[in-house]
């Protein structure tokens, strides 16, 4: 077992990712994301799945959604999210 791990169970963090997103289409940026942690929904397993639901999320809002990325358990977003993130403009 990794430290990470083992603290992990201590500190009893949830592992899992979500999709970090903007709402766009109205002129406001409102910041969203699933699936939602706080209303007790499983995070998604993997990172790579993440990305995956975060690609296919993008292309049927484009327009209406922005600046895509994958955040872990705590929001905060995985390493070179950067580099990965999906700008979704027209």
């Amino acid at each position: 077992m990794k430290m990470q791990e083992a603290m992990d169970i201590i500190n009893n963090k949830p592992k899992g990712f979500m999709v970090h997103f903007e709402w766009c289409g109205d002129g406001f940026l409102r910041t969203d994301y699933f699936p939602d942690k706080h209303a007790g929904e499983s995070l998604i397993p993997t990172e790579h799945e993440a990305w995956e639901l975060a690609d296919r999320f993008a292309r049927v809002t484009k327009g209406k959604t922005c600046n895509i990325y994958v955040v872990d358990s705590q929001f905060i977003p995985v390493k070179d999210y950067e580099i990965r993130k999906i700008a979704n403009s027209y």
